[in-house]
């Protein structure tokens, strides 16, 4: 094998190793920035969805006030209010999506299935924790992440239509009757609030961009092989080449007109000086 054939076989290898290395690097960076992306406009949404809630607590639920002990609407619920704000925003932008689960709610839409469930147990079991943070797969095949915090009664308005029947307004009673809703405690965690957002379009643009990463890469270490190449071919294989081919000449004891140039100062260079001089003396002795 000649040793152009065997640097550039080192070079393609060396290559092959630092670009899988840094395609691991560079996809397990972009899924992290990925999910740290996802994570956050989950978190801002449901950001937006608490203070839409607490609007309509402070601000639209007072102005019905009067209204509720002859009929009862649900648009100044926070909950159903926020709800039905994210239904409808998830029209134009599918698989985002807010709902608020209970293990004991007045609506019956609002009552904690399977996962969720386990998702308020784990609030149960540790008052502390704020925030579960998690992915699954819907029913429709759609991967997304969402993000879960406790729903605690923090304030006694709250107990106005949860604490029992005879103190919630008749018109709730009369829509939803006086089996479920009721024995809510000030300070009790009863369900869930879920903010869900798909993952399938910031991992797309990740893989998108670690193919770009990876196509840069491959395009460098083009253009650095062909220069590599080149170089190595000019400034050692053909100096080499020349040198072998003269030894050759010698051993034919054709040593009349062989000189190698010595325009060349690296190590090359000083080692045809001292063939050429080696030359002289050889010239000398035949001579003689």
């Amino acid at each position: 094998m000649k040793l152009q054939t065997r640097l550039e076989l080192v070079i393609i290898i060396i290559f092959l190793l630092g670009w899988l290395v840094a395609g691991v690097a560079a996809y397990t960076l972009e899924q992290r920035d990925a999910r740290q992306e996802i994570v956050h406009s989950a978190e801002v949404l449901l950001r937006t969805a608490v203070a839409t809630r607490r609007y309509t607590l402070n601000r639209v639920q007072p102005l019905f006030a009067d209204r509720m002990e002859e009929e009862f609407l649900p648009e100044s619920v926070p909950s159903y209010a926020v709800q039905q704000v994210f239904s409808d925003l998830s029209k134009d932008y599918p698989g985002y999506n807010y709902v608020e689960r209970a293990l004991n709610p007045t609506n019956p839409k609002d009552l904690a299935e399977g996962w969720q469930v386990e998702l308020i147990q784990s609030f149960l079991e540790n008052q502390d924790l704020k925030e579960i943070i998690g992915e699954r797969i819907t029913q429709g095949g759609r991967e997304i992440l969402y993000v879960a915090q406790p729903i605690q009664i923090k304030t006694q308005a709250c107990l106005e239509c949860h604490s029992t029947p005879e103190v919630a307004p008749p018109s709730l009673i009369k829509m939803y009757g006086s089996a479920n809703g009721f024995g809510w405690k000030l300070n009790e965690i009863v369900g869930t609030r879920l903010m869900s957002v798909p993952t399938s379009i910031p991992k797309r643009q990740a893989q998108d961009a670690i193919s770009c990463y990876m196509l840069l890469i491959g395009s460098i270490f083009l253009i650095a092989y062909t220069a590599v190449s080149l170089i190595v071919r000019h400034w050692l294989v053909r100096p080499l080449d020349n040198i072998a081919h003269l030894v050759e000449e010698i051993s034919l004891r054709k040593v009349e007109m062989s000189q190698l140039p010595e325009e060349r100062a690296d190590e090359l260079g000083k080692l045809s000086k001292s063939i050429n001089r080696l030359l002289v003396s050889l010239r000398k002795s035949l001579s003689r």
